[in-house]
This record gives structure tokens, C-alpha cells and sequence, in this order.
């Protein structure tokens, strides 16, 4: 191919600019989406890649049956590392536990997420310090590492190494800078503190609490040998043994915890953790292969309206070709200009879609809720390039082979310049499938927004539109003192002028968070895991939710530690009672507390899930310190009173404080990006569906020019004529609607 036939290519385009227009749009649009698309898929797919030989390294996950709602997550107790260490199966093992906390340098405050690991897991996932010793994070606890990034937000572009800030109310001093993790990675944080800077107790109910667990395999040691391992040793645990046998047979495999284990370049994808709560955080892998079909399909659709331009245009310039073959030309010189034709559009289309994928880059990674800043690399961009490349090739083949049958006596005379029949049948069908997809992604679109919009506005039991509600640093107090401490702390809130009360739960309503279980002996003399909710006793008159029967708490009935307890229904018959009334009044199985009254339920968790056994008890020593204030005056005035007030008593915490509405939102944040996502699919598979129809039409009105002239010379107005070129592109609509609409009922 030479360069002067890029030339003529490029002369073609400028003198047909609607057509140049239409032609380029469309399939920037297509490869903008492809190169994202694409992009997400290939990113998902590098999980935890970073990690030397990836596929040898496994973790361990578990399932607390105990839980309302039983869920695997990648973490299993921290104890297991020893049994696994003294098995000597692994060639390395290592164990860390994760803690969002708070750094001061100077007056600024910096969240940051530190990881407390053994000295075995630098060595493991392959990290080593641009600067200073990684091997004195993990074994002082006076000391810390940084990665690049946290480092430079707190200390800006000057040197970290060496300096000291204050975490968790100690000073500690920063002897390494990392590299930041990659954010395809299933482990990331901010910071590397030694194991007993943050956990400290190492009695044998703490070493029992749950840690990252990840161990190396030598070759010839299986999966299954370490984990008889870790179940034989759960087994022992005194977790496991302090549990009645007849409660532990009731559970899967009769064990309170199941213990599984992955490896982890399959962590990312495995299936176990799709439906839980840190779902956000895995991939689903039947989803990417989706995206990356979607991407595949929304260019298909592009190139299929250039298909059908360039077909047009083709059999439009048919005199043309005659006159070229006419003068000499051979197939192969009719055959490359074609080519070249089609490459000018491609690699400018290409050029035109990188750009739009740079720009709509923020928008699309809020949408699949990855950061994916690295997508625009060279490898990448030269990848994308050669797409373009290939995608022009491809598409010139059908115009060059219209170009290659034209003859040039019939062309010449003006015969033979007219689409075949069952070409034209070919692209009919071809604007139906483009009409089809879009109608089945619209229809899946507002299926889903509005199941979404339905699920966030649901009554959640209460108005949370007068409600604030924080959480108290972790560790504020002493443990000895905290319920004291905390209670006098809500006591100093409740005198803020425009406060109309304050209260104490230990999980926030609408923040499917933290859970506390208890074995509670029910009526029938078998013992039951039902969840437990510490409150205060103002906790109900904040929330302004009364009793379904008898009563529920009160600030000036009721006080911390009264043995009483409210209930929901379900908890009613799960502790044996025939109905709720039959359990008001009367005294829990285990004779320790009286149940008071039957509580609705509230909206703890999302639509998705039935609403569980729940038992509300005066029990401000297992709080996690989430604090609800109820607001009757100026909200902006209690939330700057606050503030004031938490910096006071918390100088070295940030305040995350929120309107009680806010908390539902992230329970549907997937299901919101799920139906803008379809929405925006949608809108480009329709616009390319409306250029393949604008193809359809500047064909049929070329085509049928005479037939129009002669009916406008009988008397056909404007509306007749729009009737008759419009009614055989209002019927390929509708065809694409009717079989697009089933398609997306039934992915619904």
C-alpha cells in the first residue's frame, strides 16, 4: 500500500464530510467503549499478578456459621499460622490483620489504612523499600513504613525517611518508603506496622481473632494436606470446643467456622465471596467475560454501520470503478485504494476513541469502581492501535469485494449499479440485530434503575431525616472505662443547643457492618445464634420507633445494664414462643432477662435479605461507639457544635459524621453503577443503531429518486413522502423492539 493511496483516501473522506462525520463518529464511539471495556477486563484478569509466582501462594478463608447471615471471607484465625507452621507443609506462612486508623503530622490529620503483619509477609508477596528498612517496620513496634503515596500526602515531595508521626497516640518513626501497591491487588494499604504494635494480646481468645492468612506451597504439597491441617486444629480450638455439641451438629459439616482454601491468582474471582459483603472488593468472573463480549458487540455494531456506509458509497462510485478498470487498473490497485479508504477511517476513528476514552476515563472507573489510572500505557495505546488496524482490514473486505465484481461495460452504460437483493436483505437484517441490542440493553436499563430507585427509597422504620450518626475512634477510652467515658461524652452532645437527644448502638442503622452472635438457649433447650444489638436505652426514643407490642426502651424507665431485652418477631419464634404476644412479659429461656415488648424491624440490612432474629439489649460495653444524635434545630449549627466538640475530646481523629439517609446508599452502589452502566450501553448502542438507519435511508432515497419525483409530480405531498420512505424504517424498529424487549424481561 502506498502512500498515495492514503492520499486519495483521505481527498475521499474531505469531499463526503456528512458522511466522513457519521462514518468516524461511530466508530470512535465503538473503539472509545472497546478500548474501556477491554481495558477492565485485562485488569481484572492481572489480580494479584504482582505477587511472585502467584499461583503457589494461598489463602485461607472462612465461614463463621454462627453469623444471621453465613459469608466467606478471606481471613481465618490468626492462631492457624502456628498449627500450619509446625506442620512444616509450607515453605512460608504468614498472618496480618488490617486497622483503619488516624496519623497526625503537625495539625494535619491523614486516614490510613495500616497493616500489621509477621516478619514473613514482606518476603512473601515480593515487597521490598525504595529507601530505608522494610525488615524494622515489622519488627519495632516504635517504627513504620510508608508507601510512596501516603508519604507524599502527608509530608508533600520533601523526604519522609526519618521523620515521625503520631498513630493511634503513639509517636512512631517512619523507617521505610515502599512502592504503593498495585491497585489490581487483593491486599492494598498504606502503611506496614510490626504485629504486636497492634495486637498486643496474645492470650488464647485473641490469637483465636481473625487475621490475613496467606501461605506459601513447595512443589509436591497439596491444597488439601494444609487445610486437614488448619480444620484439625479449628477443631481443638477452644473457640470451637467451648461450644455444646448438640449446637455445633446443627451447623454445615457440624463446625461453627468452615474453612476453605484458594489460591491467589483466584482469590479475585472466587465464586464464594460473590453475594457477600465485600463483594465490591472480588470480581465476578462471568461479568468480565460479559464486558468484554459487550465490547466486542458495541464495536461490531460500529463496524457494521461503516459496512453499510461503505457499501453505499461503493456502489454509488460503481461508474467510477468502471472508468479505473476501464483505463487499467488491476483488481489488486482497485483493491488497495479500497483498503486504504477504509484504513484512514479506522486509524482516525482509533486516534478519535483514544482521546474519548482519556476523557470519560474518571467517569467509566467510578462506574466499575476500580481505579484504573494505568490503562492508558504504551504497550496499551499501540495494542489499541493494532486493533484499529485490524478492525479497518476487516471492514474494507466486504466494500472491496462489491468493488471487485463490478464490470466495467455494464457500469459504464449505467446497468448493473444497484444493490443485489439479498444484500440489501443482509444489511436489513444487520440494523434489526442493532436495534435489538439496544432495546434489550434500554429495557435491562430501567429494569434495574428502577428496582434500585424502589430498594433505596423502601421505609427503613424510621424518618432519618433528623438523624446524625458517627462512630467514636477506636480505642477512645480505656476498656475498663469506656462505657462511662462514652455515655459522659453523649451526655455533653445532648446539651448542644438544637439536640433533641442522643443514643448509642453498636452498628449503625442501613450499615450491614459489624455483628455480634450469641448462643442463646431457646425454649425448646437446644442453644441458637441469634444476632445481639447493644443500645442505650435512649436509642428508641431518638429513633422515634415504638413497640409493635408491649414496649420497648426508655431513657427514664430503663438504664445500662437492666437485665431486659426487646425483641423482633423472628426472634420471638426463633426462641420457641407460639406467636410474639406470647413472648412479651415473659422471662428469656435462660431465666437471666425479661422480654419487654416486640420491636418492628428496622432496616439493618438491605432488601435482599430477610430480615433476621435480633435482640436488643442495655449492653453499652459491647457498642462499637456509633453514636446517633437527633437534631431539632439548624443541622448546620449541631454539626459545627460537634466538631467543635470532638476536637476537643479527639485531637488526633477525623470526624466522619453523616446523615442517617446516607448510610443506605453504598448498600446499592453496585446496583446503581449496574444500571448506569446498561443505561450508557444502551444510549451508544442506540446512536449506532440511528447511524445504521440514517445508512438505510440515504440508500432507499438515492435508490428511489425517480419513484419519489413521479409521485410528487401526481400530488404526493410531504407527509406521503415521509410516510413511504419512513414505514419500512419503522418496521425494522419495531421488529427490534419486539424481539429486544423479551430478551431483556428475561435477563431481568
Amino acid at each position: 500500500m502506498h502512500l498515495n493511496d492514503l492520499r486519495i483516501g483521505w481527498r475521499q473522506l474531505a469531499a463526503e464530510r456528512a458522511y466522513s462525520i457519521v462514518v468516524i463518529a461511530g466508530l470512535a464511539i465503538g473503539f472509545a467503549a472497546c478500548f474501556l471495556l477491554l481495558g477492565f477486563v485485562r485488569f481484572s484478569l492481572g489480580y494479584n499478578s504482582h505477587v511472585p509466582d502467584a499461583g503457589r501462594v494461598f489463602a485461607i478463608k472462612q465461614k463463621n456459621n454462627m453469623m444471621p447471615r453465613p459469608e466467606w471471607e478471606a481471613r481465618a484465625p490468626r492462631a492457624l499460622r502456628d498449627a500450619i507452621r509446625q506442620s512444616a507443609l509450607a515453605v512460608t506462612v504468614s498472618a496480618s490483620r488490617a486497622q483503619d486508623m488516624t496519623a497526625r503530622v503537625d495539625a494535619g490529620l491523614f486516614p490510613l489504612s495500616v497493616l500489621a503483619p509477621d516478619t514473613e509477609f514482606p518476603r512473601m508477596l515480593g515487597l521490598k523499600a525504595v529507601a530505608g528498612d522494610l525488615g524494622t517496620a515489622v519488627t519495632r513496634p516504635d517504627s513504620i513504613a510508608l508507601t510512596q503515596s501516603a508519604a507524599r500526602k502527608m509530608f508533600g515531595e520533601g523526604q519522609a525517611l526519618g521523620k515521625s508521626l503520631i498513630l493511634g497516640g503513639e509517636t512512631v518513626r517512619i523507617v521505610a518508603i515502599m512502592r504503593d501497591m498495585p491497585v489490581n491487588s487483593s491486599l492494598v494499604f498504606d502503611a506496614l506496622r510490626s504485629e504486636p504494635a497492634l495486637l498486643p494480646d496474645n492470650s488464647d481468645w485473641r490469637a483465636w481473632t481473625k487475621a490475613n492468612l496467606f501461605v506459601r506451597l513447595g512443589g509436591g504439597v497439596s491444597m488439601e494436606a494444609v487445610l486437614r491441617v488448619v480444620r484439625d486444629a479449628y477443631a481443638r480450638s477452644p473457640v470451637e470446643t467451648a461450644m455444646p455439641e448438640a449446637m455445633r451438629a446443627k451447623f454445615p459439616n457440624h463446625t461453627s467456622t468452615e474453612l476453605r482454601i484458594v489460591s491467589l491468582a483466584d482469590l479475585y474471582f472466587d465464586p464464594d465471596f460473590q453475594g457477600s459483603r465485600a463483594a465490591d472488593s472480588y470480581g465476578n468472573r462471568d461479568m468480565v467475560i460479559g464486558m468484554a463480549m459487550l465490547a466486542l458487540l458495541v464495536l461490531l455494531l460500529a463496524g457494521i454501520n461503516y459496512v453499510n456506509l461503505a457499501t453505499v458509497r461503493t456502489l454509488r462510485r460503481q461508474r467510477e470503478i468502471g472508468v479505473r478498470k476501464a483505463i487499467g487498473a488491476s483488481r489488486w490497485r482497485i483493491a488497495r485504494q479500497f483498503m486504504a479508504e477504509s484504513l484512514v477511517v479506522s486509524m482516525t476513528a482509533t486516534v478519535l476513541g483514544l482521546l474519548f476514552a482519556w476523557l470519560l476515563l474518571p467517569l467509566f472507573s467510578d462506574l466499575v469502581n476500580r481505579e484504573l489510572d494505568g490503562l492508558f500505557t504504551p504497550p496499551n495505546l499501540l495494542g489499541g492501535l493494532a486493533f484499529g488496524l485490524l478492525t479497518g482490514l476487516a471492514a474494507a473486505a466486504y466494500p472491496v469485494w462489491i468493488a471487485l465484481r463490478v464490470r466495467a461495460g455494464e457500469s459504464l452504460l449505467g446497468r448493473g449499479t444497484s444493490e443485489t437483493p439479498r444484500g440489501a436483505q443482509v444489511r436489513r437484517l444487520l440494523t434489526v440485530f442493532q436495534f435489538t441490542v439496544a432495546m434489550a440493553l434500554g429495557g435491562s436499563a430501567l429494569a434495574v434503575a428502577w428496582q434500585t430507585r424502589f430498594a433505596s427509597n423502601v421505609y427503613p422504620g424510621f424518618d432519618p431525616e433528623p438523624l446524625l450518626v458517627f462512630d467514636l475512634p477506636p480505642n477512645a477510652f480505656p476498656a475498663d472505662t469506656f462505657a462511662a467515658e462514652a455515655r459522659a461524652f453523649r451526655e455533653r452532645i445532648s446539651h448542644l443547643p438544637g439536640v433533641a437527644g442522643v443514643a448509642a448502638v453498636s452498628e449503625a442503622i442501613g450499615r450491614d457492618g459489624f455483628k455480634s452472635v450469641g448462643a442463646v438457649r431457646t425454649r425448646r433447650g437446644d442453644r441458637q445464634g441469634i444476632e445481639l444489638k447493644g443500645v442505650s436505652p435512649e436509642f428508641f426514643d431518638v429513633y422515634r420507633v415504638g413497640p409493635v407490642l408491649g414496649r420497648v426502651f426508655h431513657a427514664g424507665q430503663d438504664k445500662a445494664g437492666d437485665p431486659k431485652v426487646v425483641i423482633n418477631a423472628s426472634a420471638a419464634l426463633a426462641l420457641g414462643f407460639d406467636s410474639s404476644l406470647a413472648a412479651v412479659g415473659q422471662p428469656m429461656p435462660d431465666g437471666a432477662r425479661t422480654i419487654v415488648g416486640i420491636a418492628p424491624d428496622l432496616r439493618f440490612n438491605t432488601l435482599r435479605q430477610v430480615p433476621q432474629p435480633l435482640i436488643y439489649q442495655l449492653d453499652e460495653e459491647n457498642t462499637r461507639g456509633v453514636v446517633t444524635v437527633r437534631v431539632n434545630g439548624d443541622k448546620a449549627q449541631v454539626t459545627s457544635a460537634i466538631t467543635a466538640l470532638w476536637r476537643q475530646t479527639f485531637p488526633n481523629a477525623i470526624l466522619e459524621l453523616h446523615n442517617a439517609g446516607e448510610l443506605f446508599a453504598p448498600n446499592y452502589a453496585s446496583d446503581r453503577r449496574l444500571a448506569l452502566a446498561l443505561g450508557l450501553a444502551s444510549a451508544i448502542a442506540t446512536a449506532l443503531a440511528a447511524f445504521g438507519i440514517y445508512v438505510l435511508s440515504a440508500y432507499q432515497v438515492q435508490r428511489r429518486t425517480r419513484e419519489i419525483v413521479l409521485r410528487k409530480l401526481y400530488g404526493a405531498g410531504p407527509r406521503q413522502i415521509g410516510q413511504l420512505v419512513g414505514r419500512e424504517f419503522a418496521l425494522l424498529v419495531g421488529i427490534g423492539a419486539l424481539i429486544g424487549l423479551p430478551l431483556a424481561a428475561l435477563a431481568k
